[in-house]
């Protein structure tokens, strides 16, 4: 059957080199018994996963889809319309391997490319995207009347790239949450890069913070932003385009609890991001996760260690 696998020999998530290994069955797709000295059903695959650290798969959630991080199981990629068919063939291509979400979006703003982005959405595309919308037009409304008007009309999600930074960024983030709330859309928006969490001051950083937590807008951190205090405040984040243990560095996350916290931001936080609440290593979860040779899971990060066995649906791809 599709999605059976055993995998033996593996260490969930350890912050301790003598943590005991373990083995994983996967039925169906998910996780259905993780203990020692599991024993496999006639005809599953059997892999030996060699004591390894396991996690749940990586999930890039601000994507290139010709570049894609070993392990990575699901990815979000912001697509300019006019490559929207060359980005659904890409998809096609990563089909069995990575899960993939395409964003429409118009470089320029959407209010000069409507129909565009209304075709692509069609085409196959799975969110409508946006750009700092003062960018666009010096009513920054008309441009979320677009954005979220086309994903009214096609009922998907929402992810607008905002790069401004200050406080004309913090107003936007303030615009896109208001929104989402007055349309009932919690959960189902995102902000990507969100320069503005890192560029105010610390009391009007706690304000944002509250926002997005109030109206479940989620943020795609591609950039040093204060994912502890985001996480901490009820922020569902995710990371994309960038390298895990820079963007660690680059916030001081280098105790090994905030690696650990940065690895679970790349792989459960973005995997939430993107609609998926069972993205873990426990029994029903989706079978997506990694096997990577080392002793912990600050290790494995630190020395940005190559996945050996990685899992997609329950299968070896």
């Amino acid at each position: 059957m599709s999605g059976e696998l055993l995998i033996t020999s593996v260490r969930p998530w350890p912050s301790a080199a003598e943590l005991p290994a373990v083995d994983v069955l996967c039925v169906a797709g998910r996780i259905d018994q993780i203990g020692v000295g599991l024993s496999a059903p006639p005809g599953t695959p059997v892999v030996d996963g060699g004591g390894g650290v396991l996690l749940p798969s990586f999930v890039d959630a601000h994507a290139r889809l010709d570049a894609l991080r070993p392990g990575t199981t699901m990815a979000r990629a912001h697509v300019p319309v006019g490559t929207m068919e060359e980005a659904l063939a890409q998809r096609e291509q990563l089909l069995g391997r990575v899960e993939v979400q395409l964003v429409a979006m118009s470089p320029t703003g959407a209010i000069t490319a409507m129909d565009a982005l209304d075709a692509a959405l069609t085409a196959g595309a799975d969110l409508v995207g946006g750009i700092d919308p003062a960018r666009v037009d010096r009513d920054p409304v008309r441009h979320l009347d677009v954005v979220f008007g086309l994903a009214d009309k096609h009922q998907c999600g929402i992810d607008i790239q905002l790069d401004d930074p200050g406080e004309l960024g913090a107003f936007e983030i303030e615009l896109i949450c208001a929104r989402t709330s007055a349309l009932d859309l919690r959960g189902q928006v995102a902000i990507t890069h969100a320069t503005a969490l890192s560029t105010v001051d610390p009391d009007r950083q706690d304000e944002l913070i509250d926002r997005l937590a109030e109206s479940d807008v989620a943020v795609i951190a591609t950039k040093p932003l204060p994912l502890r205090k985001l996480r901490w405040g009820g922020v569902r984040v995710g990371i994309g385009g960038c390298d895990l243990w820079d963007l660690a560095e680059a916030e001081g996350y280098t105790a090994d609890p905030m690696i650990e916290m940065c690895a679970d931001t790349a792989t459960r936080g973005g995997a939430a991001v993107l609609g998926e609440r069972d993205h873990g290593l426990v029994e029903g979860d989706r079978a997506e996760f990694v096997v990577l040779p080392g002793a912990t899971v600050a290790e494995v990060v630190r020395d940005r260690r190559a996945p050996t066995v990685v899992v997609h649906q329950g299968r070896v791809v």
